[in-house]
């Protein structure tokens, strides 16, 4: 089965550099977490520190549901306007890992964005 995948963008406002930090994939019903070890150590140079929920740099955390700290930069499936926001990302029904796909997840509070390549 192909992987399903998406990167984790972080920006560093300062410079306006940024970099792919992270891979979050979807494999057999099964999410996977992993940095990029390159592109984290470049990013360490602009400041960049490993998220909380994922503390250490070599591993591949796995989950069987989305991982808690992505979903919630999601719109809630009961909001009253879902069917307008799933709408304008192209979407027919709530699919969470789509929408992060589709949408970037990005929050105004902070650096990172979600980009399929």
């Amino acid at each position: 089965m192909e992987k399903d995948l998406v990167y984790l963008v972080w920006t560093d406002v300062k410079t306006g550099n940024k970099y792919k930090v992270a891979m979050l994939y979807k494999e057999n019903e099964t999410y996977y977490f992993k940095y990029i070890l390159e592109n984290v150590k470049e990013a360490q140079k602009d400041g960049f520190e490993l998220l909380v929920a994922f503390p250490q740099i070599n591993a591949t955390y796995e989950n069987p549901h989305l991982f808690a700290v992505f979903g919630a930069r999601l719109p809630d499936r009961r909001r009253p306007e879902i069917d307008k926001i799933l709408k304008e990302y192209g979407m027919t029904e709530y699919n969470e890992f789509e929408l992060l796909k589709r949408s970037g997840a990005k929050l105004p509070t902070d650096n990172y964005e979600f980009v399929e390549e």
